[in-house]
C-alpha cells in the first residue's frame, strides 16, 4: 500500500504523520508520498511499524521509480 493511500484512509496529514515517525518534517513526508524522495532506512522501519506493515520499503521503491520515469 502506498503511504499516501494509508494516510488518506487514516485521515492523517503530513505533519501528524511526521510527528508519529519522529525526527522528520511534514515536508519530508510530502516528498515521500509523491515519490520525490526516498525515506532513510530507519524512517522506513518506523513507517512499517506505524502502519502495521501495510506500508513497506517496496512500496516506496515502486513509487520512487515511477516518479523518476515520468
Amino acid at each position: 500500500m502506498k503511504l499516501i493511500d494509508w494516510m488518506r484512509d487514516k485521515s492523517l496529514d503530513d505533519d501528524t504523520m511526521a510527528s508519529l515517525i519522529g525526527g522528520v518534517s511534514g515536508h519530508a513526508v510530502k516528498k515521500w508520498k509523491y515519490g520525490e524522495r526516498m525515506p532513510r532506512r530507519n524512517e522506513l522501519h518506523r513507517i512499517s511499524e506505524i502502519t502495521g506493515g501495510e506500508v513497506t520499503a517496496n512500496d516506496f521503491i515502486e513509487n520512487h521509480s515511477a516518479a523518476g520515469a515520468a
